[in-house]
């Protein structure tokens, strides 16, 4: 695969990486990216068409992806994609919850209706929560992971030597 997009190649090798809600937009970007990088990629959104293009997209340059469905507010579909990833890799390295709003664009506040605003507040809280909850069990068997959403402070050297408190180093990857 090309380094088109400024990733090293092969930083990512025999990691597996699961970014939710990849059908399209930034999170199709994430998927391609890390797929550049090496990473085996599962790629989970409700849009399996969407998913199965992006799934060709990322095979035809030479990288390794999988679709699978989810939908965030199911605990049961959520628990079944993790599943399916340890069944299929045993492990997970990194992980992206790319999902937002309740499939709501944007628009002023005054023009939402209630149930748009509690759709778009269960897919924000309950979804990541689901997704973390389950992606976390996972990547406590796999001792390089790293989810996106939540990373474990660095030690106080490395934030006095300029790192932000919350961000992990790249060196993380490679291990």
């Amino acid at each position: 695969m090309s380094a088109s997009i400024g990733v090293p190649e092969g930083l990512l090798a025999g990691k597996v990486a699961l970014v939710v809600g990849a059908s399209r937009g930034i999170g199709a970007a994430i998927a391609a990216a890390l797929a550049q990088a090496g990473a085996r990629v599962v790629l989970a959104a409700r849009d399996q068409g969407a998913l199965a293009g992006r799934v060709a997209d990322i095979e035809a340059a030479g990288g390794q992806a999988l679709a699978l469905p989810v939908d965030v507010l199911e605990e049961a579909s959520v628990v079944g994609l993790l599943e399916r990833v340890a069944s299929r890799y045993g492990r997970l390295d990194a992980a992206v919850n790319n999902f937002a709003g309740g499939g709501r664009p944007p628009a002023l506040l005054a023009d939402w209706e209630a149930a748009e605003f509690d759709s778009a507040v269960a897919t924000d809280l309950r979804g990541v929560f689901l997704c973390l909850k389950y992606q976390l069990r996972l990547m406590e068997k796999t001792p390089t992971a790293a989810p996106s959403s939540t990373c474990p402070r660095p030690p106080a050297s490395r934030v006095s030597a300029g790192w932000p408190a919350t961000s992990r180093p790249s060196s993380a990857w490679a291990a």
